[in-house]
């Protein structure tokens, strides 16, 4: 049998009281102050005068066993938050606030001040990544513009909760071929949402809310849609997935069909004619990325042009989907630019980035571009793709990781019988624009990628 020392039996039972002493300390509770009027992240975050202007920042000073106090205003994120078990996140402190006196407090589910920073902390994604995971708590705040590729566009709440808050504008939207889930928050390991308004969120799956295991206490859901109308198959097997935008339904892949709807054979030739219908095949490219080019006479199958909303032309799409018409694709764009938070700053027009693809451009240096941080691009989940075009003058592929050209079931109203309306991304431009009178980027023989909308 093992003995112990009088000595030693004394040292265990003064280490007792010690790490008793120790555990308290460890777990004593820490308060962090943050405000976005700070100038900078470098106070020390303990008083109001002294608060930290980052919630990054105060979350990792909060540790494991803290609550972050958060003055009204606006925090840009520049990364996913996330919030520990132990660790309360209270937004919606007003400017004259003293402590943590809550008698000073906005709670933005209980008000309609919901894009006013004098009234809501206000915490953006800038449609780039999540908010939040919340393992504890997250109270009083306005969650907006938050993307997921996978699930949860503005939380995902994994065993915490959430409530008095707003989730809105945040969208999970997966980039590939897979389905993102819940758009406003994701549920998981019996977390909970309760008193909080969710609106204007997508998802692929749950537009709203969607989870494993959880609660919903309470909550107001409203004016949240899918991303997607389902999905489409051609004539060849290929599989297509699709985007809602506004009254609208888009593949969000470019059409790859060798096929029309009836099984007739589209030729693969070279630009030699207007009336042979026929595709591009360019074998630089991934065709189940990028899609295949197809002149005048493939797209329209023998249909008259027409600018009409919706066009009726089926021609070289799946049956139950047609060839958008120009006054659709100025319907899309009009839709786009609607929605404050795909518009990139203030100025009105500026959708490529929110329309464009996050990989494949050619870099640039302007801030709404593209090329310019594409892992910013695709707020919409339309997905163009920089594939270029296929030239009739040159016979051969061009600008590819530069630009997009989609055809459309237009004529040119100003200019020849060759020319056609065709909507084009620059790589280096704001907007998405239209092109019917220059030169191979609108004359009829030559190749495009072609989106089909659903006939609805």
């Amino acid at each position: 049998m093992k003995t112990f020392s009088y000595r030693s039996w004394m040292r265990n039972i003064v280490c007792i009281p010690l790490l008793m002493a120790f555990c308290v300390f460890t777990q004593a509770q820490t308060n962090v102050y943050v405000s976005a009027s700070m100038t900078n992240d470098n106070g020390d975050g303990t008083t109001w005068s002294t608060a930290k202007k980052s919630l990054a920042s105060a979350l990792t000073l909060a540790g494991s066993n803290g609550t972050v106090f958060v003055k009204a205003g606006t925090y840009n994120l520049t990364d996913e938050l996330n919030i520990p078990a132990g660790v309360t996140v209270m937004g919606g402190f007003m400017p004259e606030s003293i402590g943590t006196d809550t008698s000073l407090r906005h709670l933005p589910g209980v008000n309609s001040h919901w894009q006013d920073d004098t009234w809501c902390s206000i915490v953006k994604g800038n449609n780039t990544f999540r908010i939040a995971t919340v393992a504890g708590t997250l109270e009083g705040c306005v969650v907006r513009d938050g993307l997921s590729t996978t699930k949860g566009g503005g939380l995902l709440i994994d065993g915490g909760t959430a409530r008095y808050c707003v989730i809105m504008g945040c969208d999970a939207l997966a980039d590939d071929n897979t389905t993102a889930e819940g758009g406003g928050a994701y549920i998981r390991n019996n977390g909970t949402l309760i008193n909080c308004v969710v609106t204007e969120c997508r998802g692929d799956n749950g537009s709203a809310v969607s989870g494993e295991d959880g609660s919903l206490i309470n909550n107001t859901i409203t004016r949240n849609w899918p991303t997607q109308c389902g999905t489409v198959t051609d004539y060849d097997g290929n599989v297509y997935h699709t985007v809602r935008l506004g009254e609208q339904c888009w593949m969000r892949e470019n059409l790859r069909t060798t096929h029309y709807a009836d099984g007739t054979a589209i030729a693969s030739s070279s630009n030699t004619s207007t009336t042979v219908p026929y595709y591009y095949r360019n074998t630089s490219l991934d065709v189940v990325q990028y899609g295949l080019f197809y002149n005048w006479a493939a797209l329209m199958n023998g249909a008259e042009q027409t600018n009409a909303n919706p066009s009726g032309v089926q021609g070289v799409c799946p049956n139950g989907w047609h060839v958008p018409s120009a006054a659709e694709w100025q319907e899309l764009s009009d839709f786009v630019n609607s929605i404050p938070h795909y518009r990139c700053g203030t100025g009105s027009g500026s959708v490529a980035k929110a329309l464009a693809s996050r990989t494949g451009w050619r870099n640039s240096s302007n801030a709404c571009a593209p090329g310019n941080n594409q892992a910013t691009n695709n707020a919409s989940g339309f997905n163009a793709m920089p594939a270029g075009l296929y030239t009739y003058n040159y016979n051969n592929y061009s600008e590819g990781a530069a630009r997009a050209c989609f055809s459309s079931a237009t004529g040119s109203p100003r200019c020849s019988s060759e020319h056609i309306v065709v909507y084009f991304l620059w790589y280096d431009s704001n907007s998405l624009s239209l092109g019917d009178c220059i030169n191979y980027y609108s004359n009829t023989r030559s190749g495009y990628s072609v989106r089909c909308v659903l006939d609805e």
